[in-house]
Formats: structure tokens, sequence, C-alpha cells
């Protein structure tokens, strides 16, 4: 069953690829894009079965080490497989044109593709790749695409550089580079996140650019898999300590981004503030080094990107319902008229800033017990910044669900069917996740186990040493 992966992840990528090919000349564009996008996802969570059966075990083909799958990646590529399609599915007419659907496939593909790399060639491939529909403008022109690509480009070449550095090409021997490398692996992590103070660009993207295809951008968390990656060989004392310090950073992002929240009025500028504050616990609590932080990150990577992508679908549904929603003079009132969406982008808030008996709970408590198990200080600041997302997640809601409505909209459809099921479902795992979170746990507990194995026996290499 093992040699499955290689074809199973060859088909999804391929998949992909057939689906953004077929959408650029077909009539219909998103029927073949769902269709790609579809069969992709049934590949996907075919190979995380695989690696679910294997449990500890590494699944790749020795004879053509290009594709993987293990415990880290598996489950991410079966999740991030599912979000675009559902992104496909709600995505609004005026969006769907066969060049923005084929750049979402390419973009899924890309991401695919670097999830699944055996090696860091790959990864860089995919890293590269990820970058290209910006650079094509299939999403259209904005003033923001050039920051844009150039912040992608920029991340690409500090990657390809830290790996021309690195004396073998596996991610098994990543600990063999020298510290140049890895301080280089960081920076292209820190511009592909937009961390702190490098996360203009990321905010600018979600005023100006395609909503849509932002949620499929910075819910990739590249970054957060190649970090990752790291931690799951033996990193030498200084490379530690520059995880340290990234784990800083991610939380300076998390906070000046919640604090900066506070100044905003315009819907997109205070999702994305908000998103990127809580995406930023993701890195926080991977470079904490403890086996509860590492948990409750790769759980958070779920919960992120799930709700992430349903607060994001739902104001762009709205922007195309209603004109006047960029720069706000008042509140909207919507959930008069639309009091499903009012629902879903309540639930995929409050499991974002990580409500009791949501999926978000869950996975944030477990990351503030690593940062204070290793860092104390990190542990207090993250719940601050918590409880500011809370009050800025409040407020988003409040100006685009409560008050009157405005006197030039007269009426608005609720949630479509092809909107609702999508949206029902990322509220479904959420609130189950968070009713059962075992059985979400048991998904990322062979991949935290293998980091926390790698980190125990590093801490045991250099204790030896002393």
């Amino acid at each position: 069953m093992t040699f499955l992966t290689l074809p199973l992840i060859s088909l999804g990528v391929s998949s992909l690829l057939v689906g953004a090919f077929c959408a650029l000349k077909s009539a219909k564009p998103r029927l073949p894009a769902i269709f790609g996008a579809s069969a992709s996802f049934a590949c996907f969570l075919r190979a995380a079965f695989e690696v679910s059966a294997a449990g500890h075990e590494r699944l790749f083909d020795p004879w053509l080490k290009f594709f993987e799958a293990d415990a880290l990646d598996a489950t991410p590529m079966a999740f991030f497989a599912a979000l675009t399609l559902g992104v496909l599915i709600l995505m609004p007419r005026r969006d769907a044109t066969g060049k923005a659907l084929a750049g979402m496939l390419l973009l899924a593909s890309a991401t695919q593709t670097a999830y699944a790399a055996a090696n860091l060639a790959v990864l860089a491939v995919g890293w590269w790749l990820t970058s290209l529909p910006f650079v094509l403008r299939m999403f259209g022109e904005d003033r923001s695409q050039k920051v844009t690509q150039g912040f992608l480009i920029a991340s690409s070449i500090a990657l390809t550089i830290a790996i021309s550095v690195l004396h073998h090409i596996e991610i098994d021997e990543i600990s063999h580079a020298s510290n140049l490398a890895f301080t280089l692996l960081i920076l292209a992590v820190a511009l592909r996140k937009g961390l702190f103070p490098l996360h203009g660009w990321m905010i600018s993207q979600f005023e100006h650019g395609p909503l849509l295809p932002v949620a499929l951008l910075f819910n990739g968390h590249l970054g957060a898999l190649l970090i990752a990656r790291s931690e799951t060989t033996t990193l030498t004392l200084a490379e530690k300590h520059t995880l340290d310090i990234l784990s800083i950073i991610a939380l300076a992002t998390a906070l000046i981004t919640s604090i900066r929240g506070f100044a905003e009025k315009k819907p997109r500028r205070m999702l994305g503030l908000l998103c990127l504050s809580q995406a930023s616990f993701i890195l926080a609590g991977i470079a904490t080094a403890s086996a509860e932080g590492i948990t409750g990150a790769l759980v958070h990577w779920l919960v992120v990107a799930a709700a992430s992508t349903g607060l994001i679908a739902i104001v762009r549904v709205l922007e195309v319902r209603v004109s006047s929603t960029d720069d706000p003079d008042g509140h909207f009132g919507f959930a008069a008229k639309a009091p499903r969406l009012a629902t879903f982008f309540l639930v995929c808030g409050l499991a974002l800033i990580g409500l009791p008996g949501t999926l978000g709970y869950c996975a944030e408590d477990l990351i503030f017990h690593g940062a204070l198990e290793n860092h104390p200080w990190l542990g207090i600041a993250l719940p601050i910044a918590t409880a500011f997302n809370a009050i800025n997640l409040l407020r988003i809601f409040n100006l685009l669900f409560l008050g009157v409505l405005p006197r030039d909209v007269i009426d608005i459809p609720d949630a479509l069917p092809r909107e609702r099921w999508p949206l029902a479902a990322v509220s479904i795992f959420l609130i189950l996740g968070g009713i059962f979170p075992y059985k979400v746990l048991q998904w990322r507990e062979d991949a935290a186990h293998g980091i926390e194995t790698a980190l125990g026996l590093d801490a045991q290499e250099h204790s030896g040493h002393r």
C-alpha cells in the first residue's frame, strides 16, 4: 500500500492542472474546475488514509523521490484540497472567470507540490510556482499585485539561496545546513507569512487584492510546514536560538496586528489583521519546541485554514451583493436579510479566536500551555492578543450585520445553496472538532510525536556534549 502514495499524489496534482487547462478553454469554466478539484480531493484524501494506516512510518516511493506523504503533510494536503473545492463551489459568478479559476487551481497545485515534496528542491519548485498566478495577473489588475509579486519572489529567492548552501538536498538532511542557510529559511518564512515588520504586503493584499485567491495563498501555510520539517531533524544550538527569535517575531506580529486592528474601520483591513494575528499563533506554537505547543500549532493550522476561509468567503459574498462595503460610514445591518451568512460568520469568527466549545479553543489552549512551559511571558502575551482579536471580531460583525440596513439596500439574498453547503461544512467541522477534539488530535498526534521525538533526541545529544 505504501507505493500507492506516489501515484495518488501525482494524480492529485495532475487533476488540478488538467482542471486549470480545461477551465481556460471551456465556455462554462466552473464545471471542469470543480471536477478537477474534486478528483484532487479524492486522491489526497486516499493518501491521507494510507498514512493514517501506516502510523509513524514515512511513506514514499524510494525509486522516485519526488513526492512523499507522512504524518506531517498528509492531513494538510487533504484539508487544503477540500478548501480549494469549497472555494470554487461558492465563488461568486462575477469572479468565476476561466482565467481566475485556472489561476486558483494553479495556485492549489503549486501548494500541494510543496506539501508533498520529498526534498527541498521540489519544495522550492512548489514555493516558486505559488507566485506564478500573481505574476501572470490571472486574478486581474490592482495596485497591490506588484507588491505581492515582489514579496513572493523575494521569499522564493531566499529559499533557493538557502538550498544552494545546503550540503545535501534531502529534507532529512536539513540539519547539516549552515547557520546561514537556516537563517535564510527563516527569512523566507517571514517574507511569505508576512511577519512583523514585513506584514504590510499581506494586509494590502487583503484590502485591494482578490479575496478568494488570497484565502488560498494565505492558508497554504508553507512557512509553518518548512519550520515543522526543520524541527524533525537534529538542530544545532544556534539554530534553536534562531527558532526562539522566530517565536518572538511571531508573537510580536500577533500582538501588533491585534492592536492595529482597533484603528481600522474598513472590513477588509480589519479581517486581514485578524487573520494574520491568529495565523501567527501557528509559528509561535511550533517554535516553542514543546510537545503541547507543537500539537496545538498543528491543530490551529487546520482551524485557521477553515475559519479564515469561511470569513473571507462571506465578506466577498457580501461585497458582490452590496457594492458599498469598502469604506463604510455606519453599520450595514445585513443580518436582517442574510441571517444564515451572519450565523456562519459568527461561528467561523468565534472558532478562530478560540471560543470554548469550538476546535479553536482546544488548539489555543495547547499553544498557551506550550508557551508557558518554555517561555512564560509568551504564554501571557498570547491570551492578550486573543482578547484584542475577539474585540476586533465583534467590531467586524457589528459593522457588517448589526444596525439598520442602508436606504439604498432594498433587499439582498441570503446564502445561496452553493454558498450554504461549503460554509455549513466548515462550521460543522469547527463545532464538532470542539466537541470531539480527540478525533482531530489523532490526525496530528503522529506528526507532533515525530517532532517531539526529534527534539528530545536533540536535547539529549546537547546534554551529552555538556
